[in-house]
Parts: structure tokens; C-alpha cells; sequence
């Protein structure tokens, strides 16, 4: 089997510090930047659409504070699609077919035997989530087979960034 090959980009010095600013405070203008690091704001600017050009920064994303916007219940779920769905789609119509699902907010295809897909998703309640999940079992039972559900509320989110983790790697 051949090893997939990923072409990491070798950063500078200045444009991890700018990166590491950026992953910290992703609406931080570049002037902002610029004086901290004691460079041109037009330094900066290439600086950050260099790392969007090479596709290390894809988006800018909200952190978002799910009971605020009504969202009580999560759920780690464990499916495997049911043969009958990979023989009809391709991985890639799958993938986008997952992300197109309102409730879903991360999702991951495993190589593992018994699960195809980790999800999380979200609902506004136990009860939203319950007739997901019924709906899930009793409509979709050809295509889905659920193995794993692990549901828990929004308030017993220990962590959810990734800066700690990208401060290492840029160090």
C-alpha cells in the first residue's frame, strides 16, 4: 500500500506568529498584528493570504455558544452505512450528503469495522434528539445501522478549541 504524501507547506518564522495570532483571535486585524510583531500591516496581509492561498487557513470560523442559540442536547453517534448505500453512492456523494444534514455538526468517516462514520450532532432537547434517533432507526434501518450512541448536554463541554493543539505543532 503507498503512503499518502501531504505537502506541508515550511512556514517562516513570522508567518507562524502571524498563523498562531490568527488561530487565537481569528477576527484580529492585521494592523493589530502588525504592531505586535512590529511589521507593515501590508506585510501581514500577505502574510495571511499566503497561508489562505496554500490552503492552510480554509475559513474563518465562530465559536459558538450552543445553549445560547437553543441547543441543549449533543450526541456522539457511531453508524455504519449498510451496504445498500455503498453500492448506490460514491464515498464522495456520501460525504456531501452528510453535510448537508441540519443536526450535524462534526463528522468524520472512519476505517473501522464496526462503524463507517463518528458524528456529533446537536438538538434543542432530550425529546428532539429521541425522535431523531427513532426516525433514524425505523425510516433509514435499510441504510443505517446505529452502533454507538453516547448523548450528553451542552453544559458538560469540557473543551472545545484546537489552539493548544496548533500551539505545539507551530513550536
Amino acid at each position: 500500500m503507498q503512503e499518502s504524501k501531504i505537502n506541508i507547506p515550511k512556514l517562516t518564522r513570522n508567518e507562524q506568529k502571524v498563523l498562531k495570532n490568527i488561530i487565537e483571535q481569528a477576527k484580529i486585524p492585521d494592523l493589530e498584528i502588525a504592531k505586535k510583531m512590529g511589521l507593515s500591516q501590508q506585510g501581514i496581509f500577505k502574510i495571511r493570504h499566503k497561508l489562505e492561498d496554500v490552503g492552510i487557513i480554509k475559513g474563518y470560523m465562530p465559536i459558538i455558544d450552543f445553549k445560547k442559540i437553543g441547543v441543549e442536547s449533543l450526541v456522539v453517534l457511531g453508524i455504519k452505512l449498510t451496504s445498500y448505500i455503498w453500492e448506490k453512492y460514491s464515498e464522495k456523494q456520501i460525504s456531501e450528503r452528510i453535510q448537508k444534514i441540519p443536526q450535524v455538526i462534526t463528522a468524520y468517516r472512519i476505517t473501522e469495522s464496526r462503524i463507517s462514520h463518528l458524528l456529533v450532532l446537536g438538538f434543542r432537547n432530550i425529546d428532539h434528539k429521541d425522535k431523531y434517533l427513532m426516525e433514524l432507526q425505523n425510516k433509514y434501518s435499510k441504510e443505517v445501522e446505529i452502533v454507538h450512541v453516547y448523548p450528553f448536554s451542552v453544559d458538560r463541554i469540557i473543551k472545545m478549541d484546537h489552539i493548544g493543539l496548533l500551539d505545539t505543532i507551530l513550536d
